[in-house]
């Protein structure tokens, strides 16, 4: 392989020719994007990804090629980051599934951000922590029950004091009740997706195709489990996006519904994904401490947590690289902006929890 050094011009032209791919989608960021975009702080739709563009574009014996670019074995913090996911991919166990009668019980605890000003213009800024719990019936046809809820707030900027003399300029305005959501195949009466969105909505549960975002039985039995095809189908579904394949993944790596062998298969696959590193070695997150391994960013670097000795995956988190501005305004490099973990098991009936 022969390497060149390519001028921006060049650049530009191969830039061109790259597919754009869509941002992280984990849905803490969907809403942090979302108040970027309000602020006029996010990257307008389409916008070039030099890092991605740069990884992708190889000159292979005199011929532009697009294809990720993979890291050597002594790369250092891509060389952990491979380590990390091999002891991973080894240690990994099977999840149980449930009965006939029983259900999948998953618990998804998400700290997201959220950023206002006071009436005197200072800025606030709080991580709203909230539960989300679902009891998926093994005949998944069934009814399923949804209860999210609003549990605690910890306050990076600001304080509840300076609220009560300031105002909080409608920071709390969202805060929810518990709210508790039944249906059959996980279609809720209040949710109504019938232009655009998913397009698997209002089908029979059998027939639903599922994605990457919201990975089924039947999408994940469409997944290659030998690494290499596995990686290619993400890299291919990703469409050259490094961001997303790691987002993907994450949600696969996350599903109760993946078997042993894919998610081994899957941390091995990462492996391959350009400029991965291990971003901290004890992340807790949760409670539970693992390994952070993330992509290079901007304004905000998205890492995955695993625990490399059991081969669990933790969740995911985004971090604030640089001095915070407009949205972030107050915060400091390496403040954790949103997060989120998951727990999974089997119960017996719907709204039991599991016994640890």
């Amino acid at each position: 392989m022969t390497e060149k050094t390519w001028t921006d011009e060049e650049l530009d032209r191969a830039i061109a020719d790259q597919p754009e791919g869509p941002a992280f989608s984990a849905e803490a960021r969907e809403r942090a994007l979302a108040r970027m975009l309000a602020a006029g702080d996010a990257p307008a739709s389409g916008g070039k990804r030099w890092l991605v563009a740069a990884a992708a574009v190889t000159l292979v014996a005199g011929t532009l090629v697009a294809v990720p670019a993979l890291w050597s074995a002594d790369s250092g913090p891509a060389a952990s980051a491979a380590e990390t996911l091999r002891r991973a991919a080894a240690a990994t166990t099977g999840q149980t599934a449930p009965a006939a009668g029983q259900y999948q019980y998953v618990a998804t605890h998400s700290w997201d951000l959220g950023s206002a000003k006071t009436r005197t213009d200072k800025p606030l800024s709080v991580l709203f922590h909230t539960l989300d719990e679902v009891w998926i019936p093994a005949d998944r046809s069934g009814e399923w029950l949804n209860r999210r809820a609003a549990l605690d707030r910890q306050w990076l900027v600001g304080s509840d004091e300076l609220v009560r003399t300031d105002g909080d300029g409608g920071l709390f305005a969202g805060d929810q009740p518990l709210k508790e959501r039944r249906g059959p195949c996980g279609d809720y009466p209040d949710v109504n997706e019938e232009l655009g969105g998913d397009p698997d909505w209002g089908k029979p549960c059998a027939d639903r195709q599922g994605s990457w975002g919201k990975p089924n039985p039947r999408f994940l039995a469409s997944l290659p489990t030998a690494p290499q095809a596995l990686y290619d189908r993400l890299w291919a579904d990703s469409r050259g996006e490094a961001g997303q394949a790691l987002s993907n993944a994450a949600a696969v790596l996350a599903s109760p519904d993946s078997s042993r062998e894919l998610r081994s298969a899957l941390y091995e696959a990462l492996r391959n994904l350009p400029d991965l590193r291990v971003t901290e070695t004890t992340a807790n997150l949760n409670g539970k401490v693992g390994t952070a391994l993330g992509l290079p960013g901007g304004t905000l670097r998205d890492d995955i947590i695993v625990d490399p000795e059991s081969g669990r995956f933790l969740g995911v988190r985004s971090v604030l690289l640089q001095p915070g501005t407009d949205f972030w305004e107050g915060l400091n490099p390496g403040t954790q902006v949103s997060f989120s973990a998951v727990d999974v098991g089997v119960v017996d009936r719907a709204g039991e929890k599991p016994v640890n």
